[in-house]
């Protein structure tokens, strides 16, 4: 079982398509690639940490969530209310909403949130930062520890959050710059 963090995806938007100068020509093309892109990695007994903006509207959403692989966990971003109105009817029990901005994941050095953090627990110690927001100013910078897990900048994959601790936390890697 792994843990991913991904977000934006946006299923059924047609404007994210031009927001984010994606390459499908139109949304069926884009959701399709998504699903197929997510399920390349995330298997059956996954969890995937959604870093925000899931879905567009409630019934792309849950036609989306059927074709995923995984246990998909969606903070709040700006566009959630399709998440949240699904997890409110009980519509498929793999798909959960956490309504909290930031969160800690126990036993891990992984903060998630939506928004950009310019401090977080246990930073010092090695913690990584996953952000989702959208905007290309938040950049991932491996010497702050921060990863943007948007995931256009992924090829709309969700990524491995553990494999992607260990990378942050390599001294090899970190003192790179220094030798």
């Amino acid at each position: 079982m792994k843990l991913f963090v991904t977000s934006n995806q946006q299923f059924g938007r047609p404007g994210a398509i031009n927001s984010y100068s994606r390459p499908f020509k139109d949304v069926d093309e884009m959701n399709k690639y998504m699903i197929q892109q997510w399920n390349s990695v995330v298997g059956k007994d996954d969890s995937v940490f959604v870093l925000g903006n899931f879905a567009w509207q409630p019934e792309v959403a849950e036609e989306s969530v059927s074709q995923l692989n995984g246990f998909i966990y969606v903070m709040n971003g700006e566009w959630d209310q399709s998440t949240q109105e699904l997890v409110k009817n009980n519509a498929n029990p793999k798909l959960h909403y956490l309504a909290e901005g930031i969160r800690n994941l126990p036993g891990s050095k992984m903060v998630l949130s939506y928004w950009p953090l310019l401090d977080w627990l246990k930073k010092k110690s090695g913690a990584v930062s996953f952000i989702g927001h959208p905007n290309k100013a938040y950049k991932t910078d491996h010497k702050k520890r921060i990863v943007n897990v948007t995931c256009d900048r992924w090829d709309f994959k969700p990524i491995d959050a553990s494999e992607m601790v260990k990378l942050y936390n390599d001294p090899d890697l970190l003192n790179k710059d220094e030798k």
